[in-house]
């Protein structure tokens, strides 16, 4: 079928309703030399601006590099809140040619114009005013406020909610320096990468410069609304997570090495146990009870005792010593109350003399008084006594008396009873105690001694004891693992149905990436952009898949202009602004190039007015008709020194 039936539709956006200018762009950039001698006023404009360096046309001309461009960039993020505006050497040269210098820029935010002027010497000197022009704020230069009071006002205009998504190695404050970053790419990144948009070595202070991929990712997705805080919660316990297993991954290997060594030691010292698993509680076990075994013989303890710990035998010896001298106490003790029951018995057998014949017998009692039967008394009277006796207090004595008897013959039988169980247990205690003795004197022989044997033997329990603990904290860590997996995985699930959520803004970025290459490359080209666990990846298709330094460079281009286009529409934290430094040196195609241009006027066409401010800067000439100074803002050249940027030779 021929693709000229479906030509490709015309590129379109959808302009953020009521906007009429960018929520950020610059119009004017200056350099004073000092307070009273301006030496560049660039007038910028919402939409394309062209700065131009041009190459020579002749051997023996000028180059077009040198001229000032990346300057030109630095100076301009510099004013708009970057901290640095060269390398250390280069700032130095600079301060040198220029001590009292100043750049400075007009900045609209939201419809409001705030002056900046910022210091080019050693002393910094920042200026940031609202309402009033480049030459009133540096009036004013006496009193200078840092730059901070421009960041908060950006980073509350443009970035809102979504500085609180920034990664901690650049957190809300510094979240507009994030922006900036991507919005003015250092031209040392060549373009080569969507996500490098700060080279290390250009000293530009930058909070990207060290982040990994992951991290500007997140600012990547922060600012195209792709970003929720629940999902950034989420990710960092993932990260903790995958760094714990990590950690106890390492741990089973290198107790799994060790419980390997620690066997193998064994079975060559003890020999394997028959019918257990190797790393089993039974193999464990038999491990034990042969060195056990090996110990007791190389220490000489009695037959049938294993004990090997000389504290522990102590301790079973004084508890059994304990108990038999308990016992011997308790035996004394029964003996000595035996006799003393059998003479309180005697003693009260003899009491009253006859009265207690009477007793034994228990026929009735004779009165002690008038020696008349006690029946006959009470029947007939006494004759005899004088003194009045009171035969039924003799009575009740006399039960009493019987009563105390057969309490103590009770208790004596009792005690008489309990003296031969007492002797059995003391003969026991004392048959356990002569082992135990024996053993603890072997053990602490062998503590005298220490002889190779006994060491060695203790040795091997000791080696048993660690094998058995190596096991038990493979098994625990395995646990722990375990149990990180698990929640690592349902974790997982969280994040991508996170991913899900914001599916529909990658879909949107990707087409508009796709319609974009279309605008930028003839032909039939597509491009995708994937948001997965691998990260936010960008895919070319022209023929196939494709994948060059220059359609690295393409992709690059295409991202930020696609982004570029998102930001008009009013769907991004990101502000449409946009400068690329010399895209063409970085083996950018030349009819790509002229088609950039196209594309950027193309773009003009949405909205009231351009709703965007795109800068390029570049040593290659535009398309004819951009050589006007309706886009071209700037021409500078390398030489003369009075054609350059700075009007000095640095």
């Amino acid at each position: 079928m021929s693709p000229d039936l479906f030509p490709r539709a015309e590129f379109s956006i959808t302009p953020e309703a009521g906007r009429t200018e960018p929520r950020l762009w610059v119009r004017r950039l200056a350099i004073w030399s000092d307070p009273s001698t301006i030496i560049r006023d660039i007038r910028l404009k919402r939409g394309l601006n062209i700065i131009w360096s041009p190459d020579p046309r002749t051997a023996d001309a000028a180059m077009g590099h040198g001229g000032g461009k990346t300057m030109f960039c630095r100076l301009l993020r510099y004013c708009l809140g970057e901290d640095s505006f060269a390398s250390e050497t280069q700032r130095h040269r600079i301060a040198e040619k220029l001590p009292k210098g100043y750049a400075g820029a007009e900045i609209m935010l939201n419809g409001q114009l705030w002056a900046v002027v910022r210091a080019l010497g050693p002393r910094r000197r920042d200026i940031v005013i609202e309402n009033v022009s480049l030459e009133d704020a540096l009036r004013q230069s006496s009193s200078p406020t840092g730059i901070e009071p421009l960041l908060e006002a950006i980073t509350g205009t443009i970035l809102g909610d979504a500085a609180k998504l920034m990664p901690f190695g650049v957190g809300e404050s510094r979240a507009w320096e994030a922006v900036l970053a991507w919005a003015t790419r250092d031209q040392e990144c060549r373009f080569g990468d969507h996500l490098r948009w700060r080279d290390p070595n250009t000293d530009s202070r930058s909070p990207v410069r060290q982040l990994g991929s992951s991290e500007l990712l997140m600012i990547v997705r922060a600012l195209i609304g792709a970003l929720t805080m629940e999902e950034i919660s989420t990710q960092q316990r993932v990260e903790e997570d995958e760094k714990e297993a990590a950690t106890q991954r390492q741990e089973i290997e290198r107790l799994s090495w060790q419980l390997a060594r620690a066997r193998s030691s064994l079975v060559s010292k003890l020999g394997a146990p028959e019918k257990a698993n190797p790393q089993s509680p039974m193999e464990t076990e038999a491990f034990k009870a042969m060195a056990v075994e090996g110990l007791a013989r190389a220490l000489k303890l009695p037959t049938g005792h294993t004990t090997t710990d000389v504290d522990k035998a102590r301790r079973e010896r004084d508890a059994v010593a304990e108990d038999s001298r308990r016992l011997e106490n308790e035996l004394s003790n029964t003996r000595t109350r035996l006799d003393e029951k059998s003479r309180s018995l005697a003693m009260m057998r003899a009491e009253h003399g006859g009265v207690w014949n009477q007793l034994v017998t228990e026929e009735n009692p004779i009165c002690p008084i008038c020696e008349v039967p006690i029946d006959r008394a009470l029947a007939e009277g006494c004759g005899i006594s004088t003194a009045t006796c009171d035969l039924h207090a003799l009575q009740k004595s006399i039960a009493k008396l019987r009563e105390h008897v057969q309490a103590e013959e009770i208790e004596m039988r009792r005690l008489r009873n309990t003296v031969p169980d007492l002797e059995r247990n003391i003969a026991l205690a004392t048959r356990q105690l002569q082992p135990l003795e024996q053993t603890v004197k072997a053990l602490e022989r062998a503590e005298r001694e220490r002889s190779a044997s006994v060491r060695n033997a203790r040795a091997l329990v000791y080696e048993v004891e660690r094998y058995e603990a190596l096991i038990a904290e493979e098994a625990a860590t395995e646990k722990t693992a375990g149990t990180i997996s698990k929640r690592l995985d349902e974790m997982r699930v969280t994040l991508s149905a996170d991913r899900a959520s914001v599916y529909d803004r990658i879909r949107h970025l990707s087409l508009l990436f796709s319609d974009v290459l279309g605008e930028l490359v003839p032909g039939e080209i597509k491009g995708e952009v994937k948001l997965d666990g691998n990260g936010l990846s960008l895919k070319v298709e022209l023929g196939g898949e494709r994948s060059t330094a220059a359609i690295d460079s393409l992709k690059v281009v295409a991202f930020d202009l696609a982004s570029l286009a998102m930001s008009i529409e009013g769907l991004t934290h990101l502000p449409a602004f946009l400068l690329h430094d010399s895209p063409r040196e970085a083996d950018l195609g030349l009819s790509i190039y002229h088609r950039l241009f196209e594309f950027a006027r193309n773009l003009q066409r949405f909205g009231p007015a351009p709703l965007f401010q795109y800068i390029v800067t570049t040593t290659t000439e535009p398309p004819k008709e951009f050589l006007d100074e309706e886009w071209r803002r700037l021409t500078i050249r390398g030489a003369p020194a009075s054609e350059r940027l700075l009007m000095v030779d640095l």
